[in-house]
């Protein structure tokens, strides 16, 4: 889906800072996360100093990049994400949990989609909403609500996201054909970076 690389410098005390007040929210429920982390990071990048040292890999035509910029093991993440022009991220999901992004430079759209099993792992997809962040806004992806998401970057954009944990593999909706002129996916999983402790240990 993309292209993973993880950042080999330590974080600056900024970034270290929201880090932990991300992982305090956490510790007090996924609700708590999703609802009170994206105003905090909302308001951390623009502190003097956030972006000392946070990077994004440049991405190229046909797909985006996601550059680690803090996480502990086995902890919350933030990753620095770069959307190419008219990208479209497949609808996928991230194993029942909340996520959120920020957006720091460009246009991002972000689509809850509803799923209709049409078949053996075959699905088709109705957008039954959408957020349109601007630098400095946030999208969340919030389970309690829907999962399965698509993501659509008309500008080359940036924008920073914050996972609960880091996961090695998604779960992703790749175009299989059209019936009806109706678009039909099939589910299948893909490996977002190397496991650090092999697959089973994850």
């Amino acid at each position: 889906m993309s292209h993973t690389r993880s950042s080999r410098e330590a974080p600056n005390p900024a970034v270290r800072a929201v880090y932990d007040e991300l992982g305090a929210l956490l510790d007090r429920g996924d609700d708590v996360f999703v609802e009170e982390g994206p105003p905090l990071l909302e308001d951390a990048i623009e502190r003097d100093g956030f972006f000392e040292g946070v990077t994004s890999d440049s991405a190229p035509p046909d797909e985006y990049t996601r550059e680690k910029v803090i996480g502990d093991p086995g902890e919350h993440v933030i990753r620095f994400m770069e959307w190419p022009p008219e990208y479209t991220l497949m609808p996928h999901e991230h194993h029942g949990r909340p996520c959120f992004e920020v957006l720091v430079e460009g246009h991002l759209v972000l689509s809850d989609m509803k799923q209709t099993r049409v078949g053996d792992n075959e699905f088709t997809f109705d957008v039954i909403d959408s957020t349109v962040a601007q630098p400095g806004e946030s999208a969340v992806v919030d389970p309690r609500k829907n999962e399965i998401h698509a993501v659509y970057s008309p500008v080359r954009s940036r924008s920073l996201h914050v996972y609960p944990e880091d996961d090695w593999r998604a779960y992703g909706y790749v175009h299989k054909k059209e019936e009806n002129n109706t678009d039909i996916y099939e589910r299948r999983e893909f490996q977002l970076r190397e496991p650090e402790n092999g697959p089973d240990n994850q």
